[in-house]
């Protein structure tokens, strides 16, 4: 009998991947549920909040998410790993602590520029709550990611991103109340203060003068990347609040819908560049650049070979995917997602290259990037919204500036490591994507006339599967070299 088994990066790769599409898949549920019962109006009250947590969240964390696996991961020792930690801790709560001290201040004005109405201010004291808390699991998963210990980044990730949150929609989402919604969530990412209480409890003081040293270490590498993940955060958060501002509540409800896809698709790859940071971060220290060369190689064909696939797939069955998982009053979001999409590519690319440039590089090349795209993002949208294009303008300026992000991060790593495109089979991946583009659509209205509503989508599941077996199969047949490198990892014995 055959026994697969993947090698210690494939496995944190599959475990984290398979976390992160539970979590979305927990964020999709989430989603219907508080659709369905807070309506239209308020649900894109309480998405357009949990937008600005995202948005603020970077700027109270200070990339210590980044800096603090980065570090650990180069860590000779216990003593210096508790620096690391003891110090990003204390930098995340005095940064969100002066962040929330300053939102305090000038509450009613920002719940009338973000909300549109004073009513609201409780529900921005929930944003609030949130900071703290996204700050303490952020230090968390960071520390277990340092040490590359992702089998415990995931059980807590499972538990405080996905579990809890999902309970709390489905016990709450009824009563209406927006507020209470926000409150709740915002007070189950506390419990990330018993794993973190634990493990501290477990080392000793470094004393005041290491701590300093280590403090001034992540926050160099740390400050200049934050505003690129706050650059990051307002690409994601434009096209809600801008719809907003042009349209209505509901428009910006839309947008979030829209953007949805991303989220999903980016689970199955950002595990990629959660494991790769401090692997990476290893393998450059030892100066392993020939190797580093041929694996980002592997990194941009595969995006290339699956984000092409996946976004046209869900292209044709984007109008399905909303009527069954939303409801039919959801359909003013198919357009938006459908614009969106051609983004998703670029998008992903950004999401699994960050890892790689922030691990090679000490200077804040990402953050460069986001601001250029971020930049042309806002012009674009701004132009089109105000040219009365509602929100498909402002899908398409996110959209350009998502492609712009991807381009120019791969565009780095291109030139850093003086890549050539011979092994990305261009002509091939377009010839196959169009046949298959073609017969997906053929079936989509075949099975259309004998199926509706989730039976349509189950059959369109499978037959989905069915080709993207087939299309990865015809990849390898060409010798795609992502894939004969992932065929070595997989080890094949006999018992």
């Amino acid at each position: 009998m055959a026994v697969i088994k993947l090698s210690p990066f494939l496995k944190d790769i599959f475990l984290t991947s398979l976390t992160s599409v539970v979590s979305i898949l927990s964020m999709i549920i989430m989603a219907r549920l508080l659709a369905q019962g807070l309506g239209p109006e308020l649900f894109g009250v309480y998405s357009l909040a949990r937008r600005i947590v995202s948005n603020v969240v970077p700027l109270a964390g200070l990339s210590m998410g980044i800096s603090l696996a980065r570090y650990i991961a180069l860590s000779r020792d216990r003593k210096q790993i508790s620096e690391y930690l003891v110090s990003s801790l204390l930098i995340v709560m005095v940064a969100t602590i002066i962040i929330i001290l300053f939102f305090l201040c000038w509450g009613n004005t920002l719940t009338v520029l973000f909300f549109h109405n004073s009513r609201y201010l409780l529900l921005f004291y929930g944003v609030l709550l949130m900071l703290i808390g996204y700050g303490l699991f952020t230090i968390l998963y960071a520390f277990y990611r340092g040490l590359q210990k992702m089998n415990y980044a995931n059980l807590w990730q499972l538990l405080i991103i996905a579990l809890f949150p999902l309970i709390i929609s489905f016990l709450f989402a009824e009563q209406g109340s927006a507020e209470l919604i926000l409150f709740l969530m915002g007070t189950a990412l506390f419990i990330s203060v018993f794993p973190l209480g634990h493990i501290l409890k477990d080392m000793n003081w470094p004393g005041f003068n290491r701590i300093r040293k280590s403090t001034k270490e992540l926050l160099r590498y740390g400050i200049p990347r934050t505003p690129g993940d706050f650059a990051f955060a307002g690409l994601l958060t434009v096209g809600p609040f801008l719809s907003a501002y042009f349209g209505s509540l509901k428009d910006a409800g839309y947008f979030v819908i829209g953007q949805t896809v991303f989220r999903v698709m980016e689970s199955s790859l950002v595990a990629f560049g959660l494991v790769a940071l401090p692997k990476v971060t290893q393998l450059f220290a030892e100066g392993r650049d020939q190797f580093l060369k041929m694996r980002i190689i592997d990194t941009m064909t595969l995006i290339l070979h699956l984000g092409l696939f996946v976004s046209i797939q869900i292209f044709i069955w984007s109008e399905e995917i909303i009527k069954v998982w939303l409801g039919p009053e959801y359909l003013e979001a198919i357009p938006i997602m459908e614009i969106l999409l051609f983004s998703l590519c670029p998008y992903l690319g950004y999401v699994m290259l960050r890892s790689i440039v922030d691990a090679v590089e000490v200077k804040a090349i990402n953050t460069l990037n986001l601001f250029i795209s971020l930049g042309m993002a806002i012009v674009l949208s701004v132009l089109f919204g105000y040219a009365g294009l509602g929100g498909w303008g402002i899908a398409v300026g996110t959209a350009v500036g998502f492609v712009i992000l991807g381009l120019l991060t791969a565009n780095y790593l291109i030139k850093r490591y003086q890549i050539t495109f011979e092994s990305f089979l261009f002509i091939w991946i377009l010839f196959l994507n169009s046949v298959f583009a073609g017969f997906a659509f053929w079936v989509k209205q075949y099975l259309g006339m004998l199926f509706s509503g989730m039976s349509l989508l189950t059959v369109a599941f499978f037959v989905e599967a069915i080709l993207f077996v087939v299309y990865i199969w015809l990849i390898y047949k060409k010798n795609a070299q992502w894939i004969v490198e992932l065929k070595k990892r997989i080890i094949v014995s006999k018992v």
